[in-house]
């Protein structure tokens, strides 16, 4: 009895022997991808908090929008002219080289210098642009890359262990960011970040290791195991770039934001990301506040952003195997999607009562984890019964546009109530807050009873469209 209790748990965290190379490469790319984010994601909101001033991060949310926009009709052609995981080299590939101009840059000025100068002033905007469309695709590519080579089964099952890779590579990038800072914080009182360009590189490196690793994906695992939801009987071809030229240009790459508008599955996913940035938004400005009056350096301020990315990574872990693996494993997908809006309730609910900044570390923390390491693998196995248009056009649009969409919206939320007193504003947030828990969850019932009958039906959400085409 015992033998069969023990052997029972640890088939609950085993991978099937003929998906363990998929599963451990894909795992791999994430770490990599993570590890970069880890320790870019941790300079882009302090670099730019000393260049340019924290008041102006929430105007350069609503700025990005415009850099995003072109960024997304570009990728949505190349969508339709190269294969998923040549998408993935693209990517990596154009944030290391934008990485290493930026790490010549600032090997040859001083942080100083850009506050004064107009030109390396627009510079730092530059770095801060490259930074946020490196987040925002992120996510985009590597999910999209991952729903298109695998089926429902397979994402319910091997899911959780893709975010434990990307958990462990945040761990260790940014705690190693912190230890790195932690010397250079207690060593010296110069405010020019002198680790810039070498943190800068690593994550350059970061991204050609990537590259190396999808190159192993591809030649090593065999075709038949790549083939997802909807290609299990077919055979990945390259998009035929003639039968695309028949096409209108511009209806052929705003087919994907179409699509949130045709399919009301598809704009319940887009709800469910719109919903959770804008109530994070509010949050996080909050905390950046806070945060940038308490650190007067550059380093001490990333430091402090290494540990809340250490912390959630750290933590994300601990979800990881014990919560999104269990649930994803012993549930269905509806429990799965119900988790995190409750949990997020709980944890915002706590800053209202105890407003101090340890709380608003600890809830950010806990509800950016609860979002990597639960939300979204959950949210992601919703894109498997769709096209492979929804799933990387429309997804781009969703995850770049859409959410920093949210974003600029709480942020034009944390503009105009900036000037309110702290009762006021607490009490307008919590209205806010407690309205976006309650449409996520609404819309989080619906998804789930959808994802379950579309899976039973065997059916694929866009399929007559892509069909006529």
């Amino acid at each position: 009895m015992k033998f069969s209790f023990f052997s029972d748990l640890t088939a609950l965290w085993s991978v099937n022997k003929e998906s363990r190379l998929k599963v451990l490469l894909i795992g791999m790319v994430f770490f990599f991808l993570s590890a970069c984010q880890a320790i870019w994601r941790p300079l882009k909101s302090s670099i730019f908090a000393k260049i340019a001033g924290a008041h102006a991060i929430a105007s350069a949310k609503i700025y990005v929008l415009l850099y995003i926009i072109p960024l997304l009709i570009f990728y949505s052609y190349l969508v339709d002219r190269l294969r998923r995981h040549q998408l993935l080299y693209v990517f990596s590939l154009f944030h290391g080289i934008g990485g290493a101009f930026f790490v010549t840059l600032f090997s040859y000025f001083p942080l100083t210098a850009f506050q004064t100068n107009p030109l390396l002033h627009a510079c730092g905007w530059a770095f801060y642009f490259l930074m946020e469309s490196f987040s925002a695709f992120l996510s985009t590519v590597f999910w999209s890359f991952a729903n298109s080579v695998n089926t429902p089964q397979e994402a319910q099952h091997t899911y959780g262990f893709l975010v434990l890779g990307s958990k462990l590579g945040g761990i260790f990038s940014a705690g190693s960011l912190y230890l790195a800072l932690n010397s250079v914080v207690k060593t010296t009182q110069n405010t020019t970040f002198t680790l810039l360009p070498q943190t800068l590189l690593v994550g350059c490196s970061l991204l050609i290791a990537s590259v190396v690793v999808v190159f192993l994906l591809i030649k090593s695992v065999p075709q038949e195991q790549m083939r997802g939801y909807q290609e299990e009987k077919t055979v990945e071809s390259a998009p035929d770039p003639e039968k695309n030229i028949k096409k209108v240009f511009f209806a052929k790459i705003l087919d994907g934001l179409s699509s949130i508008i045709k399919y009301p599955y598809v704009a319940g996913i887009t709800s469910l990301v719109l919903l959770y940035e804008i109530m994070i938004a509010i949050l996080e400005y909050r905390v950046l506040i806070a945060a940038d009056a308490a650190y007067a350096s550059t380093e001490a301020l990333t430091q402090y952003y290494a540990l809340q990315y250490m912390c959630m990574h750290g933590i994300g872990l601990f979800f990881v195997l014990f919560g999104t693996v269990p649930l994803q494993r012993l549930t269905n997908i509806r429990v799965a999607l119900f988790a995190v809006p409750i949990l997020s309730s709980l944890l915002i609910s706590a800053t209202y009562f105890w407003p101090t900044p340890t709380c608003f570390f600890g809830a950010l923390v806990l509800i950016k984890a609860l979002n990597y390491a639960v939300n979204h693998p959950t949210r992601e196995t919703l894109y498997i019964p769709t096209t492979r248009s929804i799933k990387f056009k429309t997804k781009a649009w969703i995850d770049a546009f859409g959410s920093r969409a949210a974003k600029a919206l709480g942020n034009v939320f944390n503009l105009l109530t900036g000037c309110c007193g702290g009762a006021i504003l607490n009490q307008m947030s919590a209205i806010v807050n407690a309205c976006v828990i309650g449409a996520w969850l609404c819309i989080a019932s619906g998804l789930g009873v959808a994802f379950v009958q579309t899976i039973k039906d065997k059916k694929v959400i866009g399929e007559e469209d892509s069909s006529k085409s």
